[in-house]
């Protein structure tokens, strides 16, 4: 009997850890407007080999704008309007513009900011606590159209702190956040971009 009761306090602790990852996703997301964070990227290879990293500022506001401005080791930003993605180059002078996917698969944040979809466009799990967070893992429905296999989301204190995007040859990059600035007044002409004169524009 004691073994069995000590058992099913185990189970009912998993079950809670489960639940957790879902309520701490949902406890940031409810209710967000815009967001902005400073960020830490690091990008290793399939046998774990560190490729590179870099760090910068990111910025969001619903529906669909996103801003990733890089600042080191090169810089380089990353704008989505809503229509479009425009990714810059300042050292190679050089734009590239593509759609930005009604789904915004291209970024599993979106799911951030509308959090009523997110089932409809991932298939949601929860994933066993470690490094201190609790995970959730987004799979893409449409595959085919995902630029990344699947997306993992570490929660801890009701606020997203790691990002993991896994890509079909193996290469894992994660982002790690520092302090989030929720709901934060962010001007919408920070997620519009003009090429500056003389910039290469390639669609």
């Amino acid at each position: 009997m004691r073994r069995f009761c000590f058992a099913a306090l185990l189970l009912l602790a998993s079950a809670a850890h489960a639940q957790d990852a879902r309520r701490q996703y949902l406890q940031f997301a409810t209710g967000l407007n815009s967001a902005a964070a400073e960020f830490r990227q690091t990008v290793t290879g399939p046998n774990g080999e560190k490729v590179q990293s870099a760090q910068g500022n990111m910025e969001m506001r619903a529906p669909d704008r996103f801003r990733w401005e890089y600042r080191a080791p090169s810089p380089q930003l990353i704008v989505a309007d809503g229509r479009k993605v425009w990714i810059y180059d300042p050292e190679l002078r050089q734009v590239t513009v593509k759609p930005q996917d009604a789904m915004n698969q291209d970024n599993p944040l979106s799911a951030l900011l509308r959090p009523e979809t997110v089932d409809r466009f991932y298939r949601v799990s929860e994933l066993p606590a470690r490094q201190g967070l609790q995970w959730l893992q987004l799979l893409p429905v449409r595959k085919a159209d995902s630029p990344f296999d699947k997306a993992e989301l570490g929660f801890r204190d009701g606020a997203l702190r790691s990002m993991r995007l896994f890509d079909a040859m193996g290469q894992v990059s994660e982002f790690n956040f520092g302090t989030w600035r929720r709901n934060a007044a962010i001007a919408e002409t920070r997620f519009r971009f003009k090429p500056p004169k003389g910039v290469d524009v390639v669609e």
